[in-house]
This record gives structure tokens, C-alpha cells and sequence, in this order.
């Protein structure tokens, strides 16, 4: 298995951790709170690292159903940071309970695409 591989799921794994955290800690809370933010902004990080360490052991893009929702899932993860920073500096109420129905439609869509994923390396 190349280092690329194992590099790019102990990234994706850690954005599981750092997402799930900052999901359900906002999600029962039902208050967003900084650190939120930040345990959101690592995900993303360590989300773009393993989709950039996949990408180096392809060595090209391929679009398959796993890789368009694993993109997908990303942006939405990007889209989901920005609006977290947006509702933490206006404290708007209404707000903050959209976006913690988002925050589960995210942390799902991105769960769905970081499953196919373990499938498919379980199965080489």
C-alpha cells in the first residue's frame, strides 16, 4: 500500500474526528461557540490534506461517485466554515438554528462519502 494511501486516510479519519466533534457538541449545545469554529476549520484542513495526498497517489483526477461526494462533501464542509464564521460574528439566533440542522446534512453527506471510501480500500 503506498504512504500516500495511509497518509490520506490518518487525514481523512482525523477530519472525522474533528467534524464530529464540532457537529455534536453544536448540535447539542444548540449554541455555536468559537472553539466550534476552529475543531470545523481543522476538519476542512485535515480534509483537504487527505483529498491532496489521494490525488498525489492517482496522480490525476477521476470522477467516480465516491470522488464527486467526496468533493461535494468538502465544499459543503468549506461553504458550512464560512457560514459558521458569519452566524458566530452576528449572534443571530434564527440563524444559528438553520444552521445547526445544516451542520447534520453536512456531517452526513461527507459521512456517506469518508464510508464508500473505507469500502472501497477495504476491498483492493
Amino acid at each position: 500500500m503506498s504512504n500516500y494511501i495511509i497518509i490520506g486516510a490518518i487525514f481523512f479519519t482525523l477530519a472525522l474526528i474533528f467534524y464530529s466533534i464540532a457537529i455534536w457538541s453544536d448540535y447539542f449545545r444548540q449554541k455555536l461557540e468559537k472553539w466550534h469554529i476552529g475543531m470545523f476549520a481543522m476538519g476542512v484542513l485535515t480534509d483537504t490534506l487527505g483529498t491532496m495526498f489521494m490525488y498525489l497517489h492517482v496522480g490525476h483526477l477521476i470522477f467516480n461517485a465516491h470522488s464527486i461526494s467526496g468533493f461535494l462533501g468538502l465544499f459543503l464542509m468549506v461553504f458550512h466554515l464560512c457560514w459558521g464564521l458569519l452566524v458566530i460574528m452576528n449572534d443571530d439566533v434564527r440563524r444559528q438554528q438553520l444552521f445547526h440542522r445544516f451542520s447534520l446534512f453536512v456531517w452526513f453527506f461527507w459521512l456517506v462519502s469518508y464510508i464508500s471510501g473505507v469500502y472501497i480500500g477495504l476491498n483492493r
